[in-house]
């Protein structure tokens, strides 16, 4: 079987040049957005002048701006669910405020630009977290002109988001690529758990970058889908681990994945009741994800100290310390700064999707090769050569290995008069007498169950399901395009099919009995045809 779009080894050669334009694109964009590049080095990285830390838990940042200075436009700085009122002169010049409805109270994460007054040489920015846990302070107050920050911003986190947009490709890839093999190779669903991470973690940390930031007008929104993404990843993930460690413990695992659901479950009815909105509820999510980690150590240590250690183990180690160590530091950094992490921690995850996604695409070439070879093989022991349904061997398979036949309808097929067409009009004639018989037949019956036959002219219809099956109509049919078939002149003799069928009852129990009952109808079938009877 042959695969529509792409071949196995266009697939591969496809994966490598997405690696090496990857790292290009990286090594690229880690040379053009040094610290040195002069759009960068020109913005002016302002601090405030005065803190104030109020009693209700507002924080009042008072800034002086130089007013002869030629390139004061804006002031601009990150925050991260935060409320943002700036005033020049107890004049409100700029805001940022929820809007409510579905997203919460949450403003997202922004990069406020605020332009600056000319008559303006004070600036007092007042801040609000939304939530309790989102207290500190942006890091860095620039100012400049509008394009020169953005402009610069943008640069500087240019390398994450171009990490982030190949581990949405890579994972587009692999999860194609599975679709696309994994009905003809039989492979498991190993690859589509590391295709599926993949496209979350990508599209969760390409949102996480000042690039999105920067270019998505709605940050509530995008804050929510954050939220939502990184709750999905934990599933794809440890049930990748499991497949691709054939882990055998199956409770786990399990607990893990329920819990994980139950999660998001609960979650999803905190925030839209306003209870407990996605960001507060994230340290239950940060939890599976350690819970997560600490059962892959655990599976490991003790593949190691087992002596279980295969070629699957060896590769997966290396980079599971990668993503171990991004994740811990990730979290970490969360919980300290705010920030979550930058080009290595998405390097990490890169190098170990990219790493396991080549070894799990090599054996899935080599199981496709299997598989196709297998079905070589059984299609030539199953199948009749010249008609192409299936033949005598897969009639005794299917009868033999069956056991419940409620409900299944017997048709059997009888040709007439095939011995006086070989004798008066050669084999070939003969052949093309069976041949446009069973075409006959198949296509009547076929997309009701499967056709056999089960001698030189003799064909078996095994229909499941078969309760209320009006098999007169179809009777009917077969003898309409038999007589069409006779008058298209193909066989140089009169085509006639004999037809009979029984239903299995409750008392059967051996199919062949059964099909001995549409055998003694169909020969009378056949009696009636040649004018016996």
């Amino acid at each position: 079987m042959e695969i529509k779009l792409l071949s196995e080894k266009k697939s591969q050669r496809m994966l490598i040049g997405l690696v090496l334009v990857l790292f290009l694109t990286i090594f690229l964009c880690a040379v053009f957005t040094r610290e040195d590049v002069e759009s960068v080095n020109k913005l002016k990285d302002y601090k405030p002048d005065d803190i104030q830390y109020m009693n209700n838990g507002l924080v009042l940042l008072e800034f002086t701006v130089d007013a002869n200075s030629s390139d004061r436009g804006v002031l601009a700085f990150f925050t991260s669910h935060k409320y943002v009122d700036a005033y020049a002169k107890g004049t409100r010049i700029y805001s940022l405020r929820e809007s409510g409805g579905i997203w919460g109270h949450t403003t997202g994460n922004v990069w406020n630009f605020i332009k600056l007054p000319n008559y303006a040489e004070k600036i007092v920015v007042r801040l609000e977290s939304c939530y309790p846990e989102t207290t500190s302070l942006p890091d860095k107050f620039y100012v400049g002109t509008g394009n020169e920050i953005y402009t610069s911003v943008l640069r500087q986190s240019m390398p994450a988001f171009i990490v982030s947009v190949f581990i949405l490709m890579v994972g587009l890839f692999i999860t194609s690529y599975w679709l696309l093999i994994h009905k003809s190779s039989h492979i498991d669903g190993t690859l589509f758990y590391l295709g599926v991470f993949s496209i979350l973690l990508g599209l969760w940390s390409a949102n996480e970058t000042n690039v999105a930031t920067l270019m998505f007008i709605n940050r509530r929104a995008s804050s929510f889908a954050a939220f939502v993404l990184l709750m999905g990843m934990p599933i794809p993930f440890i049930m990748f681990v499991k497949s691709f460690l054939e882990i055998k413990d199956n409770r786990f695992w399990r607990y893990i994945c329920d819990l994980n659901g139950l999660v998001i479950l609960v979650s999803y009815i905190l925030n839209f009741t306003g209870i407990y909105e996605f960001r507060r509820s994230l340290w239950m999510t940060h939890f599976i994800i350690i819970l997560m980690l600490v059962y892959m150590l655990i599976v490991i240590v003790g593949k190691i100290t087992k002596r279980q250690v295969d070629q699957r183990l060896k590769a997966c180690v290396g980079a599971l310390i990668l993503v171990f160590a991004a994740t811990i530091g990730d979290l970490a950094g969360y919980y300290q700064t705010g920030n979550n992490s930058g080009v290595f921690g998405r390097s990490s995850f890169l190098i170990f999707i990219i790493v396991l996604g080549i070894k799990l695409a090599r054996q899935a070439v080599v199981s496709l090769k299997k598989g196709r070879r297998a079905e070589e093989l059984e299609q030539f022991a199953l199948n009749d050569s010249m008609t192409g349904l299936y033949n005598r061997n897969a009639y005794d398979f299917f009868v033999h290995n069956k056991t419940d036949f409620k409900n299944y309808l017997i048709v059997t097929f009888d040709i007439n008069n095939l011995k006086r067409c070989n004798d008066n009009y050669g084999h070939s004639a003969g052949d093309a007498y069976i041949s446009n018989s069973a075409r006959v037949i198949e296509n009547i019956f076929e997309r009701f169950g499967k056709c056999y036959r089960i001698g030189g002219d003799e064909f078996c219809c095994v229909i499941p399901k078969a309760k209320g099956f009006n098999i007169q109509r179809y009777i009917q049919k077969l003898h309409q395009d038999v007589e069409i078939l006779n008058n298209k002149n193909i066989i140089p003799t009169e085509v006639g099919i004999a037809c009979g069928y029984a239903f299995v009852t409750e008392t059967d129990t051996d199919i062949e009995k059964v099909r001995e009952r549409a055998d003694e109808m169909m020969y009378q079938n056949k009696k009636e045809l040649k004018g016996l009877v």
